[in-house]
């Protein structure tokens, strides 16, 4: 931990939330806290000798000092991050002769250590993690039959990944990677302004990602569903359990009000029967009373019924119907391409 005796509190205060808050930032969290402290804390102490008391408070120099210092850092990180992709967008551009395939796989080590490829693919659309796996095993010209165009269009693909990838590892430019990602492939709203028959016309890559993002959709509504009926619960359940006993209830629906707001709340009865007990009861009651009160149902189970012999089978047969359930649908990438 660092130790900066004899020097002002207020500089050190300064210095460690900089420190802190530029931690946050991903191009920073791989380094150790007290590193960028004793960074910062170098470069408060160098520039002391033109605090001047007379011009302004010690706290607002140190900051303007601290402020620049920040920035400085990440437009150096932002230069080397720049350099890196329009290297390899001139590389994109040049390549064309015979060995490109060969070139390209040999550039891939230089692309993941800049862009961190492989962190961040999940978050492209499906049609280009699928590209970048088939780019693991397959030439340019392979993989441009199997998406059925040309390698130019390839080329210009990766060269799309790769400027997205670098504006994503930024945290504060996640706005312009989400900009580019829609340029890149269908978002949700394709689903809104298509009739069906339009979708239906629309390339695989683009229906898979839209059946991806549907899902990711699904399930986070969920979640969210899931949290706030917990919440409401959490902040109404003793209002609701006092109103029920009030009208000598334990379930069903009670209202109240608050704040202004009608709120009703509805407690489901939950009824599970022991069906031993049934079976047992049911040999002590009439036919004609069993039928009244009892609901009965028969459904063989189909992992059984497909083990039984043709002979059994066939006494089964008329009451049996099958019919087709609605087709459901899943675009993936294959795990062997």
């Amino acid at each position: 931990m660092n130790r900066y005796d004899g020097i002002d509190k207020r500089i050190v205060s300064n210095v460690k939330v900089y420190a802190r808050n530029l931690k946050r930032n991903s191009i920073f969290r791989s380094m150790d806290l007290e590193d960028l402290e004793q960074e910062l804390m170098c470069e408060i102490l160098s520039c002391m000798n033109r605090f001047d008391e007379h011009c302004g408070e010690l706290e607002h120099f140190v900051r303007r000092v601290l402020n620049r210092r920040c920035l400085n850092l990440l437009k150096a990180y932002e230069r080397k991050k720049r350099d890196s992709v329009i290297q390899f967008s001139e590389f994109c551009d040049e390549v064309g002769n015979k060995d490109a395939d060969d070139v390209f796989k040999r550039y891939q080590d230089e692309l993941e250590m800049h862009t961190e490829v492989s962190r961040f693919m999940d978050e492209m659309p499906i049609k280009y993690r699928l590209l970048y796996k088939l780019w693991a095993d397959h030439s340019i010209v392979e993989i441009a039959q199997i998406f059925g165009v040309s390698r130019f269009a390839i080329f210009r693909d990766l060269k799309r990944i790769a400027f997205l990838l670098h504006y994503l590892r930024n945290s504060e430019n996640q706005f312009l990677f989400l900009v580019g990602r829609k340029k890149m492939g269908k978002n949700l709203s394709a689903i809104e302004t298509l009739n069906t028959k339009e979708l239906s016309q629309l390339e695989v890559c683009d229906l898979a990602d839209l059946s991806e993002q549907v899902s990711k959709l699904v399930n986070h509504t969920k979640e969210l569903k899931e949290k706030l009926e917990d919440a409401l619960n959490l902040r109404f359940s003793e209002t609701v359990q006092s109103k029920l006993h009030d009208e000598n209830k334990d379930t069903g629906t009670t209202k109240f009000y608050e704040s202004g707001f009608q709120i009703v709340a509805e407690v489901p009865k939950k009824v599970t029967w022991d069906s031993d007990k049934i079976d047992e009861i049911i040999k002590t009651i009439s036919e004609e009373k069993r039928k009244a009160i009892i609901k009965t149902t028969h459904v063989i189970d189909e992992r059984k019924y497909v083990q039984l012999s043709p002979e059994d089978k066939s006494l089964f047969a008329d009451a049996r119907t099958v019919t087709p359930g609605k087709t459901k649908f899943k675009i993936s990438i294959p795990e062997e391409v």
